[in-house]
């Protein structure tokens, strides 16, 4: 839609993709620090320590999604692949990376690994909005054609190779939305406080099966169940979202019984 900062400007040298993702993340990093700082009560010391390891993770997230992106869609297509990446892969990889490095590295107690995941994850919900828009300023992420009011007809990127000149669901703005709304609720609401994780894997699990129903980029095949005009479901975000819901129930589940049993061992 906007993929380029002011062309007429800087010329055709500053992607608007790269810099949310920028944005993003240093939003991401600086809200982490401050809820560490304010409402964790870690030590600067401590807060710096997890920030470096969180940066560790983040790298490994990008190499780990080009990897596993690369691979999938070189089976899929015969031949050497390369250079996408996607968020739930990414998601997985560095969210994975960051528990070994927390472990090795850190070593915090029970109580506090799950208070710096909650905090961590409420931060990736915020730059993950933000890099949606820089995904609607690419045209990638894009949804299936529409005759709705809701469709935006992209004069550039990928939407606009696949579908010119048709109006297609702007679903990076949906997502944005949604993350966005994520974020204040679990910064603002009590109920989810201290159950972050739980509600994001649930939450986000949830909305991201639904949306790839109407996004209209190649989604990649893994078991084709359903064909329609536009892709073949479920697809692997689709399964990647019921093991993030799978694995949310499961922790409500353990945290539910761990209660149980303390009120009856009193």
């Amino acid at each position: 839609m906007y993929p380029y900062l002011l062309p007429e400007i800087f010329g055709y040298t500053i992607a608007m993709y790269d810099l949310l993702i920028i944005i993003g993340l240093f939003l991401m990093f600086l809200y982490i620090s401050n809820r560490f700082d304010k409402e964790d009560g870690f030590t600067k010391t401590q807060t710096n320590k997890i920030l470096i390891l969180l940066a560790a993770s983040l790298v490994f997230a990008f190499i780990f999604s080009f990897t596993m992106d690369g691979i999938f869609h070189t089976i899929q297509e015969g031949e050497a692949d390369f250079g996408s990446i996607s968020f739930l892969t990414a998601l997985i990889g560095g969210f994975g990376a960051f528990l070994i490095l927390m472990k090795v590295f850190f070593k915090p107690n029970k109580g506090e690994m799950k208070k710096i995941a909650n905090t961590v994850i409420t931060g990736v919900v915020l730059a993950h909005a933000i890099g949606r828009i820089g995904c609607f300023c690419a045209g990638c992420c894009f949804g299936i054609p529409t005759e709705s009011m809701l469709g935006v007809i992209f004069p550039y990127g990928h939407a606009h190779d696949l579908y010119p000149g048709e109006a297609v669901y702007p679903t990076q703005l949906f997502e944005a939305g949604f993350l966005f709304i994520s974020f204040i609720i679990l910064n603002k609401v009590k109920f989810f406080k201290h159950k972050e994780v739980e509600a994001y894997l649930i939450g986000y699990g949830l909305w991201r099966i639904l949306i790839e129903f109407i996004r209209g980029d190649e989604r990649g095949v893994l078991l084709p169940l359903i064909t329609t005009e536009y892709n073949i479901f479920p697809t692997p975000s689709q399964f990647m979202s019921l093991l993030m819901i799978i694995l949310g129930a499961y922790l409500i589940y353990k945290k539910f019984y761990a209660e149980t049993n303390n009120k009856q061992l009193r």
